[in-house]
């Protein structure tokens, strides 16, 4: 047998290890945002059309989707360090391509290669953490992890809106990326691996070790929280994929209210984390996402209402910050208790969630820009209420099937 791994290791060695986890998880989503605010520019830019390229945003998020489907069960069979580095060094590249696109079909294709890399990082984060930690330690630790993911994608427009007010072309977005992963691969070749040791030889085992795929996908402690992270994750990429041409085409604002905009949506999710974190103290993860998404939806609601009787700037971006923080209660709380799985399948756990997170998301994207308005109700607030809305029949339908579900994690659990 293998000898005992970084997996035994006490739950501190976790928190050691968060700040790199956190870049890697957090470069991909980054680089899926980053370029919004030049939307308009890629249009005249490669001379095409708004819809090819917020199609451009689907790629990725497809990508996401693909990537995680191949990284998490290799990662249970072969280990998190290497397929980890791999992916890194793959998404490099795939940045310099998208720097360097002549058209928006070369762009489509660069972006869904970032896409299929980037989620090598997303995967093997939450895989190592299932290897080190369980019960509240591991909703904490997924609360800081996935709230820098979902930072990610606020200081992204952020920082592409500041490098088009600087004057630089939207291409230079794409070599924030390249050095970005330049860094997390640097920074990845110093983890331990993780990966609890196998049962058997490592030349007779396979990815079977521990729960198969199948057998994860009739867990309800799985496939619940992964249903209304898709949902709900679906609802923000919507307003991401509209904003930009609400804001800057619709009610005429420049890059740089853009940026201000996604600057106070990352406060919002910063103070939700932090919110979040102190309550997994006294409440268990699975109770705070079931009160967490019926809040996102009423939060969503304001926003709906406020762009749709175009209220006052101020009032959209009050309602956004909101609706921003509601979500930063919904996804840790998902991934943690989705993730409170058998450890020796933490990767393919690890990839239903991703694949479920993104893949809904890939399709939302482009349904801002085909589904009408609907009664005066702007497409993208549209999309975001169906999405959020069926995310809140999902967990009332588990109720109503199932019953309540014990309070794990963050209750009691088993550590497996």
């Amino acid at each position: 047998m293998a000898a005992p791994s970084a997996a035994e290791a006490p739950p501190s060695g976790g928190r050691r290890l968060l700040p790199i986890l956190a870049l890697v998880s957090w470069i991909g989503p980054f680089a899926m945002d980053a370029y919004t605010p030049a939307f308009p520019w890629i249009e005249q830019d490669l001379a095409t059309s708004p819809g090819m390229v917020q199609a451009s945003l689907t790629a990725t998020l497809f990508g996401l989707a693909v990537g995680q489907v191949l990284v998490g069960p290799t990662s249970d069979r072969y280990g998190r360090r290497g397929p980890l580095l791999i992916g890194l060094a793959g998404y490099v590249v795939a940045s310099v391509f998208c720097a360097l696109a002549w058209s928006i079909e070369s762009l489509l294709v660069a972006r869904l290669l970032q896409g299929i890399t980037a989620a090598t990082g997303i995967s093997i984060a939450r895989a190592i953490g299932r290897d080190l930690h369980s019960g509240r330690e591991l909703a904490r630790f997924y609360s800081v992890l996935t709230g820098a993911t979902a930072v990610a994608p606020v200081i992204g427009p952020l920082a592409g809106a500041g490098i088009l007010e600087a004057g630089l072309g939207w291409r230079w977005v794409f070599g924030v990326t390249v050095a970005l992963g330049v860094v997390a691969f640097a920074a990845a070749r110093t983890l331990p691996e993780t990966r609890p040791p196998l049962d058997r030889p490592a030349a007779t085992a396979t990815p079977e070790q521990g729960p198969g795929l199948l057998t994860l996908l009739r867990r309800r402690e799985l496939v619940v929280p992964a249903l209304v992270l898709s949902l709900c994750t679906a609802g923000m990429i919507a307003h991401l994929a509209g904003l930009s041409f609400y804001l800057q085409v619709d009610r005429g604002t420049g890059p740089g209210f853009y940026g201000l905009v996604f600057a106070l949506d990352a406060l919002a999710l910063v103070a939700a984390n932090a919110a979040n974190r102190a309550l997994l103290n006294r409440v268990a993860a699975r109770r705070i996402l079931a009160y967490s998404v019926p809040g996102l939806l009423l939060c969503s609601a304001a926003f709906a209402v406020a762009i749709t009787v175009t209220a006052p700037l101020p009032i959209v971006v009050l309602s956004l910050v909101l609706m921003l923080g509601a979500n930063g209660f919904v996804q840790p709380n998902a991934v943690a208790v989705g993730m409170s799985v058998d450890r020796a399948a933490a990767g393919r756990a690890a990839a239903v969630l991703g694949v479920a997170q993104f893949g809904l998301a890939s399709l939302s994207a482009p349904l801002v820009g085909i589904v009408p308005d609907l009664g005066g109700v702007p497409s993208m607030a549209v999309v975001i209420l169906v999405c959020v809305s069926a995310a809140v029949v999902v967990q009332a339908l588990d109720r109503i099937v199932h019953g309540p579900a014990p309070d794990s994690p963050g209750g009691r659990e088993v550590d497996r």
